[in-house]
């Protein structure tokens, strides 16, 4: 019915207002952090390309030094969290999915180097398999890791 319409579209108008509200300046700061420590992990990359380490290597050797500033940043500036890092809840799951990234890059790395050993293309390979998890990461840091709080007391509804 056209109430039943209205309803929805003024729930939707709702939301939005609140996702722009609560939720945009996040992304923001979600798309800065990967604004810096991706051209840093790229340039790790490159630097060790440059010296007679292999390209898988370099690959898993530039992404664990990356992962480290990318956690710390999305941690606390990005999720604002403060207090312990918990190993079990924070700290392992986003190494898993740095390791799924890097699963994805260092295949696609693995593969390419078997055809050429051009140095864009081991780069190109491993931003665009980070792009892939990056997507899916904010979600997962937002409901799992750091946008809640298990230990945290549910404030009841307003009326």
């Amino acid at each position: 019915t056209l109430a039943d319409d209205e309803v929805s579209t003024m729930r939707s108008l709702s939301d939005l207002r609140a996702y722009v509200r609560d939720d945009l300046p996040k992304v923001l700061r979600f798309v800065a952090v990967s604004v810096v420590t991706v051209p840093a992990g790229v340039f790790l990359l490159w630097v060790f390309l440059q010296t007679d380490m292999r390209p898988f290597v370099a690959n898993v050797v530039a992404v664990a030094i990356a992962t480290v500033p990318n956690y710390l940043l999305n941690r606390y500036w990005v999720w604002r969290k403060r207090g312990r890092n918990s190993i079990s809840r924070e700290i392992a799951p986003f190494w898993a999915m740095a390791f799924l990234g890097l699963c994805l890059s260092t295949g696609a790395v693995w593969i390419a180097e078997r055809s050429t050993d051009s140095d864009p293309v081991f780069l190109v390979l491993n931003v665009v398999s980070f792009g892939v998890v990056w997507v899916v990461k904010f979600f997962v840091l937002e409901r799992f890791l750091f946008g809640h709080d298990p230990d945290a007391v549910a404030e009841p509804a307003k009326v």
